[in-house]
């Protein structure tokens, strides 16, 4: 290894370090470790910038465009409310709610389904009487859990989508075999039953009143987000035939979706478009794009062509390179961030199951997967989880470490292990 890779390197860990001890914003460190790397390094500026998947930054701007319309619309409102009219009972109105977080950030960022059913789930734990630690946790776990279950959700199946060009089809059925969608669901489910018996039984089951959300819903602009919403979903699941990059098919959503409310606000009521970019989670777009370019140096400098080619007489398919990759992304992902985790595995996997000529599919399920789940256990790994302990804190109910662990530990663990044991006769074989 030479003095520029060694620096490279050095410079990749310290920056991985400093996001996970969050001594800095996330977003920073990541800026500064991509300027060190150019200045110090063979690097180039041209490099960094050809590195970044912008097709994926595309896909995940169009899709906040769009949640920003449905946001403005009410979306989370009506579905607060449909729930409560269900839910006669607090323990039901939770496990409903988690359900709800989980299958809305298959199509909305974790943090924006947090932000918009977290106060509220708060709210009916104090009202019932029970713990809002737990509510508004269960809440976050969930949001963070189903977001790699189809494309949109979250950025572990884009980078699916960029690394190993898997489609929206793939995450409902691929290669003869049950995708990411239904396994996750199954595991969602199985994890909350085991969660109800051990902790969520024992709150109280107190009546609550219907329509817990007061919020107000302009119908006309949610009936006309919802519409554009579902045709994007159908033209991503068409993409194939199509023969339009996934961000090109976003991006045209949230601008015709754009261009038909501001036609329609000269005659009635709608969201403006400044309000709705507002909803634009612009650092971590910017955070997503340094990770590619940091990324980038070590396939740049070879670093991950020499960690491959070490590693290409262990990753000969079948079930011991699946529970080998599963179970050693799942366990880092307790503590370190999980889409600069899976994006630098996902390269590494790559180049090392070219070189050993073998398809690496199950591999890549395995790592996004165990990433994702494993990511419930701390805030460094899932930053999603930061933004529900400040509801909590704003809230007036500061959540301290040692119960946030007793959850944590408990849910991502057992994720992990449950989905292992789903996946492992489905995927492990594979091929």
């Amino acid at each position: 290894m030479d003095a520029s890779t060694l620096i490279a390197v050095t410079i990749f860990i310290a920056t991985i370090a400093m996001i996970v001890a969050r001594l800095v914003d996330e977003t920073v460190a990541a800026l500064a470790g991509v300027v060190l790397v150019i200045l110090l390094t063979g690097y180039t500026p041209e490099e960094a910038f050809h590195f970044i998947d912008w097709n994926v930054i595309a896909i995940l701007l169009g899709m906040w465009i769009i949640a920003g319309y449905l946001i403005e619309a009410g979306f989370a409102e009506a579905a607060v409310s449909m729930v409560s009219r269900y839910a006669s009972t607090y323990r039901r109105f939770l496990v409903l709610m988690a359900i709800l977080s989980g299958f809305i950030s298959m199509f909305i960022d974790n943090v924006l389904v947090i932000l918009l059913v977290g106060s509220i789930t708060i709210t009916a734990a104090k009202k019932a009487g029970a713990n809002p630690a737990l509510a508004i946790l269960l809440i976050g776990f969930s949001a963070n859990f189903m977001g790699t279950a189809l494309l949109m959700g979250d950025l572990p199946p884009q980078l699916l989508h960029s690394v190993a060009g898997a489609e929206f089809i793939d995450f409902i059925w691929s290669m003869g075999r049950p995708g990411s969608f239904p396994l996750l669901t199954v595991t969602f489910i199985l994890v909350l039953a085991l969660f109800y018996a051990i902790f969520i039984r024992r709150e109280p089951d107190t009546r609550l009143d219907s329509g817990m959300s007061s919020g107000r819903v302009n119908r006309p602009l949610l009936a006309v987000s919802l519409a554009f919403f579902t045709a994007t979903i159908a033209a991503m699941a068409l993409r194939p035939l199509l023969g339009l990059p996934l961000g090109f098919i976003t991006m045209s959503g949230a601008a015709f979706l754009a261009l038909t409310v501001e036609v329609l606000s000269r005659r009635i009521n709608m969201a403006r478009f400044e309000e709705v970019v507002g909803h634009v989670e612009w650092r971590a777009l910017l955070f997503y794009a340094l990770l590619f370019s940091l990324v980038g140096s070590l396939e740049s400098l070879g670093v991950l062509e020499s960690v491959a080619e070490a590693l290409v007489e262990h990753i000969s398919g079948g079930v011991g390179a699946y529970t080998i990759l599963y179970w050693g992304v799942g366990l880092l992902s307790l503590f370190i961030e999980h889409d600069a985790l899976l994006l630098t595995f996902l390269y590494i996997t790559r180049d090392a199951a070219q070189l050993a000529g073998i398809d690496p599919w199950n591999l890549y399920w395995g790592m996004a997967w165990s990433a994702t789940l494993g990511s419930n256990a701390t805030t460094a790994a899932a930053p999603a989880l930061y933004v529900a302990l400040t509801i909590a804190d704003r809230e007036g109910y500061r959540i301290k470490p040692r119960e946030f662990l007793k959850y944590s530990l408990a849910f991502s663990l057992s994720s992990l292990t449950i989905h292992y044991a789903i996946t492992l006769p489905i995927w492990g074989a594979y091929p």
